[in-house]
């Protein structure tokens, strides 16, 4: 018999010495028999519960792996975010800077146009106020008015 765990065989192969009024050996032989079946069946269980324990300790290193790289997955999607919305916020600051530019040469464009607007109008005022002074001047002698339009 080995020393430390005991095994069905080991309760099969048990052989006890007998005396004089000793056990029944067909009882003993019997319940050796059921200890070594029982035996048999809780180390067929043991070594099920250990592979079922394996697999589970397997699934959980899986598992672990899957969430670390899910956290991974995700810190990398935060950044790749705060980035995006870094950039777009740089890029609408842009734009508004642009559309300022814009703004203020479209107002002096406006600007300059008035001006000029004001100085044509100005100019053509003074050349309607000529031709209506000539055109008065004219009016007021007739005698010189045909003569003109004679010669």
């Amino acid at each position: 018999m080995s020393k430390g765990h005991i095994k069905a065989l080991d309760i099969e192969k048990k052989e006890f010495s007998t005396g004089l009024r000793g056990y029944n050996s067909a009882e003993v032989d019997a319940f050796l028999e059921r200890i070594a079946a029982e035996v048999e069946r809780l180390s067929e269980e043991n070594a099920k519960l250990t592979q079922r324990a394996a697999n589970a300790e397997a699934e959980c290193q899986r598992l672990r792996l899957v969430e670390e790289k899910l956290r991974d997955a995700f810190v990398h999607a935060q950044t790749a975010a705060d980035e995006i919305k870094a950039s777009a916020r740089k890029e609408a600051e842009l734009i508004l800077r642009e559309a300022e530019v814009e703004r203020v040469r479209i107002a002096q464009q406006i600007e300059s146009l008035r001006a000029e607007r004001d100085a044509f109008v100005a100019q053509l005022r003074g050349i309607t106020e000529a031709f209506a002074s000539r055109l008065d001047s004219v009016a007021a002698k007739p005698g010189e008015a045909s003569r003109a339009e004679s010669a």
